[in-house]
């Protein structure tokens, strides 16, 4: 039995066709960003959007609402605290804005490394306070 012409063809355009594609591939998969978050443990921890986070030695913040978070940078605004400004903000941290940035690799994933913060502080304090900085990594543990 012999195939009509067009049928034939139409049938050798499709096995064509299918031959011709690319191979597909799984998605690769987007490492994920972290923060070493020292909040409760010396040692840090890999963390995402912390609720509370420390930022320096002299500085943390809490009550963290991420607004982003990576691959490039993470925007969230919390209440900032610090030794720099104690006792008046013990029981009243200020109001601010955090910016994670710099991400770094490590092992497959990554860190942010700086961070900034914008806060109305007294004259007094906010040439005290540390509003940039440096934020360790695992490698630095």
């Amino acid at each position: 039995m012999r195939l009509p012409a067009a049928l034939a063809l139409a049938a050798l355009c499709l096995a064509a066709a299918c031959t011709s594609q690319a191979p597909r591939t799984a998605p690769t998969e987007e490492p994920q960003i972290y923060v070493l978050n020292l909040y409760g443990d010396e040692n840090g921890r890999s963390d995402q959007r912390p609720q509370a986070l420390v930022l320096s030695e002299f500085s943390t913040v809490s009550g963290m609402r991420w607004q982003s978070w990576g691959p490039s940078r993470a925007v969230g605004v919390g209440r900032l605290s610090g030794t720099w400004c104690l006792p008046q903000c013990q029981d009243r941290p200020y109001d601010a804005t955090v910016t994670l940035s710099a991400v770094v690799p490590f092992k497959g994933n990554g860190y942010f490394t700086k961070y900034a913060i914008k806060a109305k502080l007294p004259a007094a304090q906010k040439e005290m306070a540390d509003l940039a900085g440096g934020l360790p990594t695992p490698e630095d543990q």
